[in-house]
Formats: structure tokens, C-alpha cells, sequence
């Protein structure tokens, strides 16, 4: 049994979230801080507070909530969720079976004017009181009869009011799960047993006549009595539903003594865990064995747990953080333990000591414990995937690990929350597809409010300086990310199948933000091989140069850096760097005897012959000149690295002569701005 789908209305952050779907597994709640992503844990709960929104800006919204006449009035809108629980048959027949002593389903309703029904022995004369009453039993029982035996799985459709109030028609549901109509006289109800005959078949308790009785030749007739409706199967399943919901918070938990009272069944609070934690030794000694591997296995400083008596019917929850065991002056009280501790130890008994599943809400896990052991916890949980889980992170970490079935995504946006983008197992792992081909991490995106896809390392550094300090725009939540091997993707039978992925970004679907422009050298691509490009994503743009270094060829930032990292006896001049890239000396390159692989090198892919004057810096391949050059003055003793000296060249053109990167910004502005309209 878990939660399918739920809808959340007028609850603390005017919680109007569309319906949400569900998954058994793990489901993920991302968002950012105040998006609704604490107040949805406690709906999940089913026993959530009267907390409706309160609304400031009312003239704004005015259909969100009523004025106050002052602050002490009560808003009357009711906070209210209507959920879908999802039941397999097998377990409802496991349900019935294990309550059948007390099991009770409503009586039907009856029509006494009903003309259709006649007496079997007598036709044409009607049927006696009784045996009408029996016969629309038989009748309303089968249906429930038919109802269990559909493998069709239950889908029930409830409203509840704040503490777990359900509204009168979900009450109604709750009595046989809608198999049959039934009568329902406010909280009063009309029942028949059931139990199970020698043979292990589901049947009504009958109560047979004696001899005397009027209605002897009936043979009897079904018993019932009037009871509440907590007396229903449905509400004794739905109670225990949420009697098995456990939801952890980042804070201390006051668990580790409580009484004891014999009860196995850890409370939804964990108050009881010592108790329970003293009955597993001796009850299943190979779960407790298990639950002891778990925790050293999440948390390796502990090496045990034990649980010890204490006055007045106590228990205690002991930590050892030593192999010596046969010392108790050595453990700890669960009390003088970090504040996650006992989180993890309620968590990890309901996963192993749990028969049947169990709802598990986790609030910021990675708040509680350090990265190394959320992880672990995650990998754990992983194991024992009968369970419902619902964790709220802004870890990427803790996303990766958990390999979700389920992602829900909140926004709060104009005094509401919504659920942005909700993804199920396929859009989950069609987003991962897309990371792949990408080259990039869900840490690289996740948390960003948009992204510049760009060319790779140099340009995620350098593009940040030329963005906030030149054209003065700040990043505020943007990142600039690098593509995986774009000349791969770009060219070749693949720019189609790329071109369609970044199509699909520019939406912002997913755990993906939306992208503000793609960024890519021009390389050795023609007009028309850019024109095709453009015309698959409009998003796309190519430097007007071959690639970034062509842009920071600035004789006094080389000659800086070389003097500054090259370690030359005498310093090179800028009148060197200058003469080395002097336009003569670039164009006599055709008439000097230089090596045809220096050339490709220098040039790869453009015939020689169409360089000129004006359009060698266009051409030229920029990184490879930087590295000939540094070669040219350091030997051996400088290499040129394009993550760092062009990072490094940047820099000093921007503190000293911003306006020689006055092209490059330019072409950022616009193409930012042509992403944005």
C-alpha cells in the first residue's frame, strides 16, 4: 500500500499544487528553500495541522484567502489534501486475513419497495422481510467477493480535513472500498461480520433459527449490528497505513529510553525504538545481527548497539564505538550521540525488521549527517525497495545515489507552490541519457536558475570575467557549463541527435534549468555547415573567430605571463611578442621554409591562399599559435597549458586593456540578448 497521488490545498504557503504522482521506491523532493518542500513532508504524513496561508499582499490575490478583521481571527477555509492510496488485492486479502476475528464490512442498501425480488419457492409472491434482507446480502457480498478477487489493484480516493479528519464521503468509500452502495447514517453503521470457514473461504457469520423461531424455514438469516465506522476494514487499513508512516526531521530525537510495554510495533514517532530494539535480540537474533551490520555499515565509528534495563520498566539504547564489548563503562547513551544517530537507528530497524511496507519520509538527510554517511543511508534504503520513500534534499549527491524512481520538483512563484516538473522512471533516466551525451554531472546543474552551455574548461573560467567585468552583468544563479568533446557532437551523424538534446534543454524540463544559449568555436566550420546547425536550434552560436585564444592575442599579456612563469634569463620584449605576431610575418608563413605540419597546424583545414590581411585572425588556430609561440621563447621550459595561461591572459587584458575584448563582449551581449527576447 502506498501513496499514489496527492493534491494540497490552502495549506501554510498557499500550497495549491496540482495533483502529484507517485512511485513506490524513492521518491526525491527538490526545491529551492521556502518552495513548499517541508510543508509537503507533513501532508505525506496524513496528520498534518491546521495551518492555512496567510496572504499579505490580498489585493494582489484575492482569491487565495479572506481579509482578517485582526490578528487573532481564525481563518475558516479549511487546509485539506485529497490523496490516491494505492492497494494490491494480495495485500488487502493479507489485511483481512490478519484482522478476520474483527473484520466488518456495511450492510447494503436496502429499497424495500423493491419489486423485482420474489420468493424462489412461490413465484409470483414477494419475498418475506427476512429473506429480502438475505437475499441483498448475498448479493452485496458477492460484490465484495468479486471486488477481492479482481487483480486489478485498488486505487481509493479519500479527502482529509487537518488531524486526519476524512470527510463524509471518503468515509463512505472506506466501508467496503465503493464494491457495493451502502447505508450510512452519520458516524453510524450497520454491519456484517466476516470470517473464514474451515476450508480458509472468506464467508458472512450466520445465525441459524431454532424451531420455533417465525422464520424457522429460513433457516436463519446473516448477523449485524450497528457499530462506528472504525469498525470498517477500510478504516482499520487506513489507520494502520498511517501508523506505519515514519517521518524524520534534522533534529535530535528524544528516543533513547522509554518504557517498556511489550509492544513490537515501533510507534510513527520513534519514541519506542529502545523498546522495540530490546525485543529484537531474543525475538529474531538474525534481524538484530543485520541491523547492527547496517549501522557500522552507514556510520563505521559505531561498532554496536545494545539496549539495557533501567529502573522503573525503562530501557536504554547503548552506542559502542569499540570492538570491546565485554566492557559497559565503554558505550555511550543514545542521548550523548550526534543529533543523526538516532535517526539512522530508527531508519535502519523499520528497514529490516519490517514485514510489510512502510512509508519513510526523510527531511534533508545530508543536514543530519556528513556527506560520507548520507550516502550510505541512501545505498541502504536502495536495498529494501518494498518501501514508500520520500526524501527533500538539495544534495545532487544524494539525487545520484538514490537513483530515483520519481522526482518532484517545487517552485514557489507569486505566493504559491507548485510542482514545477514532476519526472517518473523514464524522464529520469532520459534526463541521465542526456547528462551522458552532455559530458556533465547532475551536480554540475543541479541548483543553477539557468545555464550557458559553452566550449569547454577555458571558456567556463575565462566567459564569468568578460560577463561581470567587462559587460557588468552579474551571474546571479547562472552557470556557465562546458560540453563533453563538442567538435564530437557538433559534426558528423551526431549534430542531429545534439541538436535535439539542446532543443530539449531550452525548455528548462527535468532537474535541468533552462538554458540561456549555447556558445561554441567556429573552428573549421564553412558558413553553411553553421547555417544547418543554427537552423536544427536557433539556440546555438558560433564565435565570429575560429575560437576563444583568437580573441586574447595580445602581445602585452603574453609577453606578461611569459616573463612572469618562463623563467628566462633576460626577458622577452612586447615589441618580440608583437613581431612574432606581426600580420608580415603571419602571411610569409606560405614563403618560408616552414614544415607542412607546422602549417596544419597553424592553419588546419584552411587553404593558405585564402589568408589576407584582414581575416587572419579569423583563421587562424589560435591555441596552436599561442603554443608555437611559447615554444618559440621558452624551449622546454614553459609549455603552454590553454586551462591556465588563457585564464591567466584574460585576466591581465581585463585589468589593463578591457576595450582589446571589446569584440568578444559584444558578441556575448548579443547573443545573450537574442536568447532572452
Amino acid at each position: 500500500m502506498y501513496i499514489k497521488k496527492l493534491r494540497v490545498y490552502n495549506y501554510k504557503s498557499y500550497f495549491d499544487s496540482g495533483v502529484m504522482e507517485f512511485t513506490p521506491g524513492i521518491n526525491i523532493i527538490v526545491g529551492k528553500n521556502n518552495a513548499g518542500k517541508t510543508s509537503l513532508l507533513e501532508v505525506l504524513t496524513l496528520n498534518f495541522e491546521y495551518q492555512p496561508h496567510r496572504i499579505l499582499d490580498f489585493e494582489k490575490y484575492p482569491d487565495r484567502i479572506k481579509r482578517l478583521p485582526n490578528k487573532s481571527s481564525r481563518i475558516e477555509d479549511e487546509s485539506r489534501i485529497e490523496i490516491t492510496l494505492h492497494i494490491e488485492k494480495e495485500e488487502l486479502w493479507n489485511f483481512i486475513k490478519e484482522i478476520y476475528s474483527n473484520t466488518h464490512i456495511a450492510i447494503p442498501q436496502l429499497y424495500y419497495d423493491d419489486k423485482e425480488y420474489y420468493c424462489a419457492t412461490s413465484p409470483g409472491e414477494p419475498l418475506t422481510e427476512v429473506e429480502f434482507f438475505n437475499d441483498k446480502t448475498k448479493e452485496a457480498f458477492k460484490k465484495f467477493q468479486d471486488f477481492l478477487k479482481n487483480s486489478d489493484p485498488c486505487k481509493l480516493n479519500l479527502t482529509l480535513n487537518s488531524s486526519k479528519q476524512l470527510e463524509k464521503e471518503s468515509l463512505i468509500k472506506l466501508l467496503n472500498f465503493d464494491s457495493y452502495e451502502t447505508t450510512f447514517y452519520s458516524d453510524r453503521v450497520r454491519f456484517y461480520k466476516l470470517n473464514y470457514d474451515d476450508n480458509g473461504k472468506l464467508k458472512l457469520e450466520y445465525n441459524e433459527y431454532d424451531d420455533e423461531d417465525t422464520y424457522c424455514r429460513l433457516g436463519g438469516q446473516f448477523s449485524n449490528y450497528k457499530g462506528t465506522v472504525e469498525d470498517s476494514i477500510g478504516k482499520k487499513l487506513f489507520d494502520i497505513f498511517v501508523s506505519r508512516s515514519y517521518r524524520f526531521k534534522a533534529e535530535r530525537l528524544n528516543i533513547g529510553i522509554c518504557k517498556f510495554e511489550n509492544n513490537n510495533q515501533l510507534k510513527s514517532d520513534a519514541s519506542n525504538l529502545a523498546e522495540v530494539l530490546s525485543i529484537l535480540p531474543g525475538k529474531k537474533p538474525g534481524t538484530f545481527s543485520e541491523f547492527n551490520k547496517k549501522v557500522s555499515s552507514i556510520l563505521d565509528e559505531i561498532k554496536y548497539i545494545s539496549v539495557v534495563p533501567r529502573d522503573n520498566s525503562e530501557v536504554e539504547i547503548k552506542v559502542w564505538m569499540t570492538e570491546e564489548l565485554n566492557r559497559d563503562d565503554l558505550s555511550f547513551p543514545l542521548s550523548s550521540c550526534g543529533s543523526g544517530v538516532g535517526q539512522v537507528l530508527a531508519i535502519v530497524y523499520i528497514l529490516v525488521s519490517s514485514e510489510e511496507p512502510r512509508t519513510l519520509i526523510i527531511d534533508e538527510p545530508q543536514s543530519f549527517l556528513h556527506p560520507g554517511a548520507a550516502k550510505k543511508l541512501i545505498e541502504t534504503i536502495k536495498q529494501f525497495p518494498q518501501h514508500q520513500y520520500f526524501i527533500a534534499t538539495h544534495s545532487p549527491d544524494i539525487i545520484t545515489t538514490a537513483d530515483p524512481t520519481n522526482i518532484i520538483k517545487l517552485k514557489y512563484e507569486n505566493c504559491e507552490t507548485t510542482a514545477s516538473a514532476v519526472m517518473d522512471e523514464e524522464k529520469i533516466k532520459l534526463q541521465k541519457e542526456i547528462l551522458t551525451e552532455l559530458g556533465v554531472r547532475l551536480s554540475d546543474v543541479f541548483g543553477a536558475d539557468s545555464i550557458i552551455w559553452v566550449e569547454g574548461e577555458t571558456e567556463q573560467d575565462c566567459y564569468p570575467l568578460i560577463l561581470e567585468k567587462i559587460l557588468k552583468i552579474p551571474l546571479m544563479g547562472i552557470k556557465i557549463l562546458p560540453v563533453g568533446s563538442p567538435d564530437a557532437l557538433l559534426d558528423g551523424k551526431l549534430s542531429e541527435r545534439v541538436a535535439d538534446i539542446y532543443k530539449r534543454l531550452t525548455v528548462g524540463a527535468g532537474l535541468f534549468p533552462p538554458a540561456i544559449a549555447f556558445i561554441f568555436d567556429r573552428e573549421n566550420k564553412d558558413d553553411d555547415k553553421i547555417k544547418k546547425l543554427k537552423d536544427k536550434n536557433e539556440h546555438f552560436h558560433f564565435l565570429q573567430r575560429r575560437m576563444y585564444e583568437n580573441y586574447i592575442l595580445n602581445p602585452e599579456a603574453i609577453a606578461e605571463i611569459i616573463n612572469e612563469e618562463g623563467g628566462l634569463e633576460i626577458p622577452i620584449t612586447i615589441n618580440q611578442i608583437k613581431e612574432y605576431l606581426n600580420l608580415e610575418n603571419i602571411k610569409s608563413i606560405e614563403q618560408k621554409n616552414i614544415d607542412n605540419r607546422e602549417k596544419e597546424k597553424l592553419f588546419p583545414g584552411i587553404n593558405m591562399k585564402t589568408i589576407s590581411d584582414d581575416n587572419w585572425l579569423l583563421k587562424v588556430h589560435g591555441a596552436n599559435l599561442l603554443e608555437k609561440l611559447f615554444q618559440n621563447f621558452c624551449g622546454t621550459g614553459l609549455e603552454f597549458k590553454k586551462t591556465t595561461h588563457s585564464y591567466k591572459i584574460t585576466e591581465w587584458i581585463i585589468k589593463h586593456q578591457p576595450e582589446f575584448l571589446s569584440e568578444l563582449a559584444k558578441e556575448l551581449k548579443e547573443c545573450l540578448n537574442k536568447n532572452k527576447s
